[in-house]
């Protein structure tokens, strides 16, 4: 990934993981491996 999606990845990590409504059990690493597999190109 380029420097700009790892950005957007920890940006949108940490949205999540301080969301309150809900608790959200998420992994970085989950997340980084979910967001490269929708910008992958086929």
């Amino acid at each position: 990934m380029t420097p700009k999606s790892e950005q957007l990845v920890d940006l949108i990590f940490n949205k999540l993981k301080t969301y309150k409504r809900k608790k959200i059990f998420l992994e970085k690493e989950d997340l980084h491996e979910f967001i490269f597999s929708l910008l992958k190109k086929d």
